[in-house]
C-alpha cells in the first residue's frame, strides 16, 4: 500500500455523490418503516375499537303534543340513531313500527288496540314495547334490543273515546333475544286479566 500512487487512492474513496446516494437510500428506508407502523397502528386502532365492548344504549324519551307522541334520543351526543323498530304485544294485534331519521313513538300507532284491551278509567298503565336500535358509535354501526315500558295516563275527551297520553319510557330489560315472546310475557304479566 505504501507504493500506491495517489490516483488509485483516490479510485478506493466514495465519492460525495456515492456517500449522498447511500445515505438517500438510507433515509427512505426510515421513511417507509415509519410509514408502515403508521398504518399498521391505525388498523390496530380501528379493529380494537371495533372488537371493544361499547357502553350500553340508554334511550331517554320526552312527550310532546300533549303526550300524542314521545321523541326518542340517546343522552350521549357520539351515538347517532339512524333507524328504530317498535314491536307491541300480540293481544293488542297492532303491527310493528319503524321509524327512521326521527326516532319517536306515537299514541295513535296503538291507542285503539290499548283502549280494547286495558282501559282503566281515569288510570294510569304501562306499556310494554321491544325496541330494536340501529345506531352509530363512534364510527361504528351498532344494533341493540331492549324491552322498555311506556308510561301513560288515560286522558279523557268530551265527545270521543279516551286515548293515552304518553309519559316517559323506562328501561326494563337489554339484549332481550326473542323480542315478541318477551313483550308478550311482560304484557301478561303486567295486564294478567287480558
Amino acid at each position: 500500500m505504501a507504493d500506491e500512487t495517489p490516483a488509485a487512492r483516490r479510485r478506493r474513496w466514495l465519492t460525495i455523490g456515492e456517500i449522498v446516494g447511500v445515505l438517500a437510500l438510507v433515509i427512505s428506508a426510515a421513511s417507509l418503516w415509519d410509514s408502515h407502523q403508521d398504518r399498521a397502528e391505525t388498523r390496530a386502532e380501528a379493529a380494537a375499537r371495533a372488537k371493544a365492548p361499547s357502553k350500553a344504549l340508554l334511550l331517554t324519551a320526552r312527550a310532546e303534543d300533549e303526550g300524542r307522541s314521545l321523541a326518542i334520543a340517546s343522552p350521549d351526543s357520539g351515538r347517532i340513531i339512524q333507524t328504530q323498530t317498535v314491536i307491541f304485544p300480540s293481544p293488542l294485534a297492532v303491527d310493528k313500527a319503524e321509524t327512521v331519521g326521527n326516532p319517536h313513538i306515537e299514541a295513535g300507532w296503538f291507542a285503539d288496540a290499548l283502549h280494547s284491551a286495558a282501559h282503566v278509567e281515569n288510570g294510569r298503565g304501562r306499556l310494554p314495547v321491544v325496541i330494536v336500535t340501529d345506531y352509530i358509535d363512534d364510527g361504528t354501526r351498532r344494533t341493540d334490543t331492549a324491552l322498555y315500558d311506556i308510561g301513560y295516563r288515560w286522558r279523557s275527551r268530551l265527545l270521543q273515546a279516551d286515548v293515552p297520553a304518553l309519559e316517559g319510557l323506562t328501561l326494563v330489560a337489554r339484549g332481550v333475544k326473542s323480542p315478541q315472546a318477551a313483550v308478550d310475557a311482560r304484557w301478561k304479566r303486567l295486564h294478567p286479566g287480558t
